[in-house]
């Protein structure tokens, strides 16, 4: 079996090689390609591939040829089934996120080191700009419904609508994080310490100055490599 996706006292271990490990280990090979679309924005070649991402934000990982170059390669190179795995389901949906939040921008929307959850704070504060807001806020509610989904695709729906509006105020995030975090999600074990990594990060109780750490990063840590599937 060349790949581990085994529940184990709750946790989940995926196979690489001879090394099982409990992480999401693509962050910054995501971040590198959002920040590359980004960077690069203004060439053909680059419109046309944010065009084709923004356009399979509904659909499957690997369904699209015209993006699988960066939404599935290097991603699960030892999977042989047929069901993509739950790195690719995070990979395509950061990517394609990224995609939408970076049309019309011509500052990069992928910004290092800032979650989902600083990103929202920074949009209700600007928002709430000279205005007297009184009880919980839209961005909090419409943060609150994100937070509290039961399932992939209701938290999908949810981050289109922000990321929509992040974008209409120029406010970008870290999607190699944000990957991170949709990888999790997936698993019972994870989900709750996203929904708490993030609220955490909206109440800015982690400094949006900060650089990614471990403890930003709850899904990267090590297993040995005594841990053996069945």
């Amino acid at each position: 079996m060349t790949r581990l996706a085994k529940k184990m006292n709750h946790k989940y271990f995926e196979r690489k090689g001879d090394m099982v490990t409990e992480k999401f280990p693509h962050r910054e090979l995501v971040a590198k390609r959002c920040a590359t679309l980004a960077k690069t924005s203004h060439l053909p070649a680059s419109k046309a591939k944010l065009a084709h991402l923004r356009a399979n934000l509904t659909k499957q990982p690997g369904i699209d040829s015209n993006i699988t170059d960066y939404t599935i390669k290097d991603i699960s190179p030892y999977e042989q089934g047929d069901e993509p795995t739950e790195s690719e389901v995070a990979v395509h949906l950061a990517m394609t996120l990224f995609a939408t939040h970076q049309q019309s921008q011509s500052e990069s929307m992928q910004v290092d080191g800032i979650g989902f959850g600083q990103a929202v704070a920074t949009l209700e504060a600007r928002n709430r700009e000279g205005k007297k807001v009184e009880g919980t806020s839209p961005e909090r509610r419409r943060f609150d419904a994100a937070v509290t989904s039961t399932n992939l695709t209701e938290l999908a729906h949810h981050l289109r609508g922000l990321i929509g509006q992040l974008r209409a105020k120029g406010i970008g995030l870290d999607y190699g994080l944000l990957a991170g975090d949709l990888y999790r999600f997936q698993f019972p074990s994870g989900a709750d310490s996203v929904r708490r990594k993030w609220a955490r990060q909206f109440y800015r109780l982690e400094s949006p100055k900060a650089s990614p750490t471990l403890t930003d990063n709850e899904d990267e840590v090590s297993s040995d490599s005594s841990l053996q599937s069945d």
